[in-house]
């Protein structure tokens, strides 16, 4: 077959999967967090919501660039929430495109066309997959794509192979993009920094501009932060941090981070999550050692996007880690939620060691070619579980979303309690989706003459 098919084969089929797998089980109705988007809808039904409403901290995060998206859906689908979660395939397949221009420039530059098959799709497999089920079917996570489609934006704008004022640019857009939809994009200014000195920023005047640009979106992000975090109520204030006096708090953190990059792979077997993450690393350096071996000229080039995109999710597991670990504990850090924060790290492994295979000799690698065959083996097998407690969810949302909507106004707080947190209160945000008839209440139809819930309760 073409190389043509190998590049978007993989990726084709994957998408249309998650877009099956979507619509049948994607939550019907608000779910925990996405609650607290419908004060946001309600001031824009009623004309009075204001563009800094959009950057209120939640928790630690901005999700300002995800609420404009599922408040754009939101008016004109009556808040369907499959919009919201085909929403988040599309703007992941807007990142995945990212990822294909990086594998692309890489393997021209160490003229390995023949791994196009083993690269694409193992990329694709690990992008797209569905032991990620609780971010593709839930559609307030649609702020999670936001952030991976903007860092690998980034990252591939400024891995271009000539620095220049507007591929900077760019890429601080993308980069703002990230932060305001999810927290773990802080992650990209050190890594932007990085990637233009290492590739000689210094030493030119677009470099030199574009070093000038990156501090400047620096300075703004990190102030605007701050003043976020002044206005935020006590709710949602930044939690302390821990006490690295103490040298618990480092293993904690170490801890908490490695298995947080070892989820992807083994999640359903949390105790080898240590022995996994040290194997990625060491294949990782493996894999630019034997590079650099083989092409002085071009190696570091081609693999400098790649620890780049480890380096991301490494600092998204250390920033999770400062914010999480203290409070819940290390094995907090297996959440399927962030499995799309450590999956960077796992394509990263794959692709260096492909290319340093396919650069050297195969006959010499059969102990690689073993260890990525199981670390594959394991990415299936990680998937089942986390897949079956995701339908049983939706479906359990499903259920208590026809209920309520079946006999509302007259509801007990049992009838939703499973779908809110303890700290949230769903009276008023149900009148607000009842009055406009969104959401659970979609195709509820409105009677000729009502009052208002509060009337016709008994």
């Amino acid at each position: 077959m073409s190389s043509t098919f190998w590049k978007y084969g993989p990726a084709v089929f994957c998408v249309l999967v998650l877009t099956i797998y979507g619509l049948l089980f994607h939550y019907r109705a608000p779910f925990s967090d996405h609650w607290d988007l419908i004060p946001l809808y309600r001031e824009m039904k009623a004309g009075d919501l204001e563009l800094g409403d959009l950057f209120g901290l939640h928790g630690n995060h901005w999700h300002a660039s995800g609420y404009a998206v599922q408040l754009g859906l939101s008016d004109v689908t009556d808040m369907a929430h499959w919009a919201e979660c085909l929403a988040s395939i599309l703007i992941a397949v807007i990142g995945f495109i990212a990822l294909m221009r990086l594998l692309m420039v890489s393997m021209d530059l160490l003229a390995i066309s023949q791994a196009t098959a083993w690269v694409f799709g193992v990329s694709a497999l690990f992008f797209f997959s569905l032991d990620q089920s609780a971010n593709w079917l839930w559609g307030w996570q649609v702020a999670v794509f936001i952030n991976l489609a903007g860092a690998l934006w980034t990252i591939e704008r400024l891995s271009l192979p000539a620095i220049s004022v507007r591929n900077t640019g760019l890429a601080a857009i993308a980069c703002a993009l990230a932060i305001y939809a999810f927290g773990t994009g802080w992650a990209l200014i050190p890594i932007g920094f990085a990637l233009l000195i290492l590739r000689g920023a210094l030493s030119t005047q677009p470099g030199r501009v574009s070093l000038l640009i990156w501090s400047v979106l620096t300075g703004l992000l990190l102030w605007h932060f701050f003043l976020a975090l002044n206005e935020a109520t006590s709710q949602y204030g930044l939690g302390s941090l821990p006490d690295f006096s103490v040298g618990q708090s480092w293993i904690g953190v170490f801890e908490y981070t490695a298995n947080f990059l070892a989820s992807p792979v083994v999640r359903f077997a949390r105790d080898s999550a240590l022995v996994a993450t040290l194997l990625g690393s060491g294949i990782l350096c493996w894999a630019v050692f034997k590079l650099l071996t083989v092409d002085r000229q071009y190696a570091w080039t081609a693999a400098l996007p790649f620890l780049a995109l480890a380096a991301y999710s490494v600092g998204a597991g250390l920033l999770t880690a400062l914010g999480r670990w203290e409070a819940f504990g290390t094995h907090q850090a297996f959440v399927s939620r962030y499995i799309s924060f450590g999956t960077f790290f796992w394509i990263a492994v794959f692709a260096l060691a492909i290319f340093a295979v396919a650069k050297t000799s195969h006959r010499t690698h059969k102990r690689t070619f073993a260890v990525l065959g199981l670390l594959l083996v394991l990415k299936i097998a990680n998937q089942p579980s986390v897949i079956g407690k995701s339908i049983t969810l939706s479906n359990e949302v499903a259920d208590s979303a026809r209920q309520l909507a079946a006999v509302y106004p007259n509801i007990t707080p049992e009838m939703h309690e499973g779908l809110l947190i303890p700290a949230q209160q769903a009276e008023a945000h149900l009148q607000t989706l009842y009055e406009h008839r969104v959401s659970l209440f979609a195709n509820i139809p409105e009677p000729a003459s009502e009052g208002s819930p509060q009337e016709r309760a008994p």
